[in-house]
């Protein structure tokens, strides 16, 4: 019996050993993971949201000290993500072996940046399309008088410019309702797909962070976004708790050359843990830009045969008359947190006067160009129809938004992890004068509601399945409103699915879309559009990773393709903007886009290399025609749909390094071209040329330096009517001193802008022959970052 209780005994303690043996062995091989998140002044990052990207752990906020901790979490390689602010979104790589990290936000790439456009968040290696970031760094010096100005150095990207009051985006050859704006992740509700002149109501003044995805992504956002997507990002709704007083303060001012006087303020202010707020105003004035010769292109001049001495005095030298800007605007954010995520409001009010240079000529209307005529200029006859006046075209908009916004995470590790949603409503109306006179008054109001629910994984997929709502009632008043008023309907369902494989990344969505528009003179027009998309990035080895995309994708006519010169009327109304009588068509059917993205990227030791190839198919794409007949001397075109194809590359090739004196430098060399070709054989008008160039940053201490170098070739790949623009060089130098304290950042920039003072016409403008870009000027400016 004695025997028999002493090996119970040994078996006993063996067990209980055992047990301590295995829940110690355990504890190591699941250590906590301890870590902190600092800047490059070593300063603690508090209240940064930290996520670790596929798992079911829940996220945790930074403490004062900048510390964060997850409890026993298996060793291993772990994908972070830290969120300090809207802005400020980084996604990382850790190796977690039970050591405490350090996370220095300051010393994270570029590519480590967050594109949150995309719902699951990834960071720009691991998109399947091709995306670029501008920081907030990026726009304080880069920043131009409209949001296409701003965009016009990445890759890709181009300027439709209407002067320096406004212009659209073009991207891959493509704008208007084809490239997508949003604000924080929700659509820029506004009048700018409707004319070219009219200004994209996003201010680069108060962006923190510009995104643009090149290609198809309409299965994100839906509508119109078959040509790309830019989202400008900023602190308006606080998405993080704030501690105390933050902010800051910036000024830019010009030569006579352009004449720009902007200020910005911005202030962020966290009363605690569970509440902050937001305020940001900026005034912004130009006035007419100088230019590097005439007004009127050579190109124009000589096809219109007008004698050079009777028009020397005609001709507008030096200066682009009617071309100045006065704007302002105004936003105020607050938001409530909570242990699972925040509710959030703003306001904001934007108002922008602006002149349509072009209209002040006194020439006749003369048939050219891309089939849009290039002069703009409508001679009215005087009483005695023996002068022509000068004709003022100017627009005096103003924009109301309102937001709501929410974001709450479960914690109760169930199949939804997050649910996101945002609520808009804009009162947008915008002025056309005519001198002292009210030719047409533009009124969009508008309201949109999104959800996004993201899951846990599944079957080795995460995701976010999503519901978007929008309503927007369009009219146009007025003795030039050539647009049926008219009430637009969309309601969409969209699911994005992804998994990581062994060497690979497959992503893969669907979307649909249901419209309905509503006029007084018609039937309700009812279409819908199913996109789908496949996507993968393959990682060759530690170096090469190859994207691809695939995607359909369908877009749904506008109002304005529909009914423009459809109210019935005897006399047909003429586009002020672009003298021409553009006619809808109420039979137009969606348009179908089949899109294939092919790329190669490479980084190591600073080296990096991207190229991206695209072939675009889009069947019954939707475009104004030119039917050769005239009114009153005013072409005439008519909306119609035919087979197009669009293809191109973008590449870039970058070097970073560190010379033996402790001089940081970074080179990059870049080019891009796009052709555009309809199924007839003609080629799509507005189309820019192909363009290459060179960057070169220096930093050293407290001062740094950029020179960028671009050749943009000539275009004389022309659709129909449509004029050659000569090809030019621009030069950009800027030297930037900046200066710490423990409560202070100073940033002191100049900038010099066409240093060649060359004349410089965009392609994709409607206006390139009557308007170019500002010659020679130098700017000034700081910001003060507290």
């Amino acid at each position: 019996m004695k025997n028999l209780l002493k090996v119970a005994s040994i078996l006993a303690w063996t067990l209980l050993a055992g047990l301590a043996y295995a829940q110690n062995s355990q504890a190591q091989s699941n250590p906590d993971l301890q870590g902190r998140v600092i800047n490059a002044k070593e300063q603690n990052i508090a209240n940064a949201l930290i996520r670790l990207k596929g798992t079911e752990q829940a996220p945790v906020y930074t403490d004062q000290q900048g510390a964060f901790s997850f409890a026993a979490l298996p060793v291993g390689e772990y994908q972070v993500d830290v969120e300090v602010s809207n802005s400020k979104h980084y996604h990382t790589t850790i190796d977690h072996q039970g050591d405490a990290i350090t996370i220095n936000i300051d010393n994270l790439k570029l590519d480590d940046l967050v594109v949150t456009a995309n719902p699951l968040e990834h960071n720009q290696l691991k998109m399947t399309t091709p995306v670029a970031i501008l920081t907030e760094e990026d726009l304080v010096v880069d920043r131009g008088l409209s949001l296409d100005q701003t965009l016009n150095q990445i890759s890709g990207v181009n300027s439709g410019s209407f002067g320096t009051g406004s212009g659209q985006i073009v991207i891959r050859g493509q704008q208007g309702p084809r490239v997508m704006v949003l604000n924080n992740n929700i659509t820029n509700q506004d009048a700018a797909a409707v004319s070219p002149d009219h200004w994209i109501t996003s201010e680069p003044l108060l962006a923190k962070q510009v995104e643009v995805l090149k290609g198809p992504a309409t299965l994100l956002y839906g509508g119109g976004a078959v040509g790309g997507l830019v989202n400008v990002v900023d602190d308006t709704i606080p998405t993080q708790p704030l501690d105390g007083l933050s902010g800051g303060i910036e000024g830019r001012f010009s030569d006579s050359a352009v004449g720009e006087r902007a200020g910005v303020l911005s202030l962020n202010y966290g009363f605690n843990d569970q509440f902050a707020a937001h305020f940001s105003y900026f005034d912004s004035q130009t006035d007419d830009y100088e230019i590097p010769g005439e007004a009127e292109s050579e190109i124009l001049h000589e096809a219109e045969g007008h004698d050079d001495e009777e028009e020397e005095e005609e001709e507008s030298m030096g200066i682009l008359e009617n071309s100045s800007v006065d704007s302002k605007g105004v936003n105020v954010g607050f938001s409530v947190f909570n242990d699972n995520g925040y509710w959030g409001l703003s306001y904001s009010d934007f108002d922008r006067n602006y002149g349509i240079p072009g209209h002040e000529h006194g020439h006749e209307d003369e048939h050219h160009d891309d089939g849009i005529s290039q002069t703009l200029a409508v001679a009215r006859d005087d009483d005695d129809e023996e002068e022509e006046e000068e004709e003022i075209v100017r627009i005096d908009l103003d924009k109301s938004v309102f937001n709501l916004k929410g974001v709450h995470r479960f914690g109760n590790g169930g199949f939804f992890n997050q649910f996101r949603t945002h609520y808009s409503n804009t009162d947008y109306q915008h002025i056309e004068l005519e001198g002292d006179e009210i030719g047409t008054v533009f009124d969009n109001q508008a309201d949109e509601f999104r959800f996004e629910l993201g899951h846990t994984h599944f079957a080795g997929f995460e995701g976010v399945w999503g519901f978007q709502w929008s309503n927007r009632d369009f009219s146009a008043v007025g003795e030039e409103a050539y647009i049926l008023p008219s009430e637009t309907q969309i309601w969409s369902l969209f699911l994005v699915e992804e998994r990581d494989f062994d060497g690979w990344h497959g992503e893969f969505g669907i979307r649909y879309d249901d419209q309905t528009v509503d006029t007084a003179l018609f039937n309700d027009i009812t279409d819908s559009a199913l996109s789908v998309s496949l996507g993968a990035t393959f990682d060759l080895n530690e170096r090469w990773t190859l994207p691809v995309n695939l995607t359909s994708a369908q877009r749904l006519p506008t109002a304005e393709e529909l009914f423009s010169n459809q109210s019935g009327a005897d006399e047909l109304v003429p586009h002020l903007a672009t003298s021409t009588i553009e006619i809808g068509n109420p039979d137009l059917t969606h348009e179908t886009s089949n899109n294939l993205d092919l790329g190669l990227r490479y980084r190591h030791d600073g080296l990096s290399f991207n190229l991206s190839f695209f072939y675009n198919q889009l069947d019954d794409y939707i475009f104004l025609r030119d039917t050769g007949l005239e009114e009153e001397e005013t072409p005439i075109f008519v909306y119609t749909q035919r087979n197009t194809t669009f293809h191109g590359f973008e590449t870039d090739l970058g070097y970073e390094f560190t010379d033996s004196f402790n001089n940081q430098w970074a080179f990059r060399v870049f080019a891009d071209m796009t052709e555009a070709e309809l199924n007839s054989g003609e080629n799509v008008p507005r189309i820019p040329a192909e363009r290459y160039g060179v960057n070169i940053d220096w930093m050293r201490g407290n001062w740094s330096a950029s020179l960028d170098h671009t050749h943009v070739g000539r275009q004389s790949t022309l659709a129909p009517f449509e004029l050659p623009t000569e090809g030019y060089d621009l030069l950009d130098l800027s030297v930037n001193w900046v200066h710490y304290t423990d409560q202070l950042e100073t940033l002191i920039f100049l900038k010099g802008s066409n240093l060649l003072d060359e004349e410089i016409r965009d392609h994709a403008s409607f206006i390139k022959d009557i308007a170019p870009r500002p010659g020679r000027s130098i700017t000034a400016g700081f910001r003060l970052t507290f």
